[in-house]
């Protein structure tokens, strides 16, 4: 009977037309009229770590955290991508899926921990990172005079320069539309977070949205043609942290001029937070200015600085350092990079992904930062820098140095601590095969000041390196 059974099931596998396995594993719209393309990348990242504290006598706190989780010593991690993106005269759409996570059997084969550093990555809300989700939507229509859209994909207010304010991928709808041919604008309503607490079904105190407005003017004459005048506002309605209702009014110019590419930013947060316990005055401001200058397309030095105010006197009833919504500098023109050590985050700088500054610095509750993890207290930071960037034929290179301090001392964490944080050199020499293959290496130091050694205690004092390989798939 078993032969039987056998030889019924191989004669009807045979009996299955050839055509039926030709049509397995396509996929077109059901709509004819709407066109689709596919394409994906992926980023394998070998990293070397060490001193991550600046303690080389010390395994406390010797670790870093990416969008793929904790990293220490030697990880590699892996970031997959793929996408489609399609529609018509009048629909549109864009869909990424992701898995980011540190190359390891458990992971590869979706086996691992989900509430645990041990093998996953866990975001702010505990959750794991590593199994492949949508990362990345939007899907819109277009109406003529403006076009209404939805998703998680990044949006920004100020990612052109000095990305002070905004820059990520929470869940959005938005307007955009066009006023004539120079100047364009865009209105979003985007969710932080959106909890419920189910024991009291009490959601009030548990939501972060914010809503903003941005205008790009670009000139259309004259020496500065081309040259974007943007300005923006958002207004924050945080109640995840102590009911924070803030302002941010904000203005960024960038665009090319001649040899030159200048970018300047300036923003201005007001507003207060009066949550149980606190009744805070909220004011504060942070600057961005850089310029790039193209002597030829191998040699484009360029040089910046950054500052966002610090809280000098946390016993007030003013909140004086300057917290954002999201800061996004990782990603930005002129200093970005994004394996570099300080757009990480390390428990000894008090820095959090992607911002590059220093607000889990402090002891009050803030009203921003990514995770809401910026303090109402943060030092605040001034930061210069320089550095050269260029192409030679399928090669390019990225060598920058920066310069951080405290715009005001953390006296409250420790008497008398100086301002001097440290400096980081960062180099990048990458070589493209071609479009679809680019092998690079980023070498990163960060040389810790006198600050961190007072606020961490002695033999804090050690550079921290890390050392990335990066292979990088694009199709």
């Amino acid at each position: 009977m078993k032969k039987l059974m056998v030889f019924a099931m191989l004669l009807a596998f045979l009996a299955v037309p050839l055509t039926a396995f030709g049509t397995m594993g396509k996929m077109a719209p059901k709509s004819k009229d709407i066109n689709v393309e596919f394409f994906g990348s992926l980023k394998t990242y070998p990293s070397w770590m060490s001193n991550l504290n600046f303690n080389s006598d010390s395994d406390v706190n010797d670790f870093m955290i990416d969008e793929n989780g904790a990293m220490t010593d030697h990880n590699v991690r892996n970031e997959l991508r793929m996408g489609w993106k399609g529609g018509n005269d009048s629909f549109d759409f864009m869909i990424i899926l992701e898995a980011d996570f540190n190359l390891d059997k458990n992971n590869t084969d979706r086996g691992a921990q989900k509430n645990g550093l041990t093998y996953a990555a866990v975001d702010d809300q505990g959750m794991s990172g590593d199994d492949f989700g949508v990362e990345k939507l939007d899907i819109g229509y277009n109406f003529g005079p403006f076009r209404i859209h939805t998703g998680w994909t990044t949006r920004w207010l100020d990612l052109k320069t000095g990305g002070l304010v905004y820059g990520d991928d929470h869940p959005y709808i938005g307007l955009t539309g066009n006023i004539g041919e120079n100047f364009k604008w865009e209105a979003d309503y985007t969710i932080v977070y959106d909890a419920i607490d189910v024991a009291t079904m009490d959601g009030d105190d548990l939501d972060w949205r914010f809503y903003s407005v941005k205008g790009i003017y670009k000139i259309p004459s004259g020496f500065a043609k081309g040259f974007v005048i943007s300005p923006f506002y958002a207004f924050s309605d945080n109640s995840v942290q102590n009911n924070a209702q803030v302002s941010y009014f904000g203005l960024e110019g960038y665009g090319k001029l001649g040899m030159f590419t200048p970018r300047f930013e300036i923003a201005y947060a007001d507003g207060d937070m009066d949550g149980e316990g606190a009744d805070y005055d909220i004011s504060a401001m942070a600057a961005y200015a850089s310029v790039d200058i193209e002597i030829c397309p191998g040699f484009i030095p360029y040089f910046g600085i950054k500052w966002e105010e610090g809280d000098s006197d946390p016993t007030d009833d003013d909140i004086d350092a300057f917290n954002a919504i999201t800061d996004i500098t990782r990603y930005t023109p002129t200093f970005g990079m994004e394996n570099a050590i300080v757009y990480r985050y390390l428990t000894a700088l008090g820095t959090h992904l992607y911002s590059g500054n220093f607000n889990r610095t402090g002891t009050q509750d803030g009203y921003g930062g990514i995770s809401n993890s910026s303090t109402g207290d943060a030092p605040g930071m001034l930061m210069w820098g320089l550095g050269a960037k260029g192409k030679y034929g399928k090669w390019s290179y990225k060598v920058q140095y920066m310069d951080f301090s405290f715009d005001e001392e953390p006296d409250q964490l420790v008497a008398g601590v100086d301002d001097e944080v440290g400096q980081e050199f960062d180099l990048r020499v990458a070589y493209a095969f071609d479009k679809h293959f680019t092998i690079a290496n980023c070498f990163a130091a960060f040389d810790p000041g006198d600050a961190i050694e007072e606020l961490w205690g002695n033999d804090f004092d050690d550079t921290a390196y890390v050392n990335t390989i990066e292979l990088i798939w694009k199709w």
